[in-house]
């Protein structure tokens, strides 16, 4: 999954194979680990995790965007 910046340049999204959160950094901001993967499919948009079904299976405590597979 890529997104463009200002400039035209592609950003890589990587998802963290600890906690599968979505980011553009290269350090996880929710469990801090660097080991970051751009190879991951699938994406839950989390609104409410306390009311989610989804959320409690994959262990979701924050709101944000998570992948579903990390490799």
């Amino acid at each position: 999954m890529q997104v463009e910046n200002e400039k035209d340049e592609p950003m890589s999204e990587k998802a963290c194979p600890t906690c599968h959160i979505i980011t553009k950094e290269n350090v996880c901001p929710k469990c801090k680990t660097s080991s970051l993967s751009e190879d991951f499919s699938g994406l839950v948009i989390m609104f409410d995790p306390e009311g989610s079904t989804i959320a409690k299976a994959m262990n979701i405590k924050e709101k944000g965007r998570y992948a579903l597979k990390v490799r």
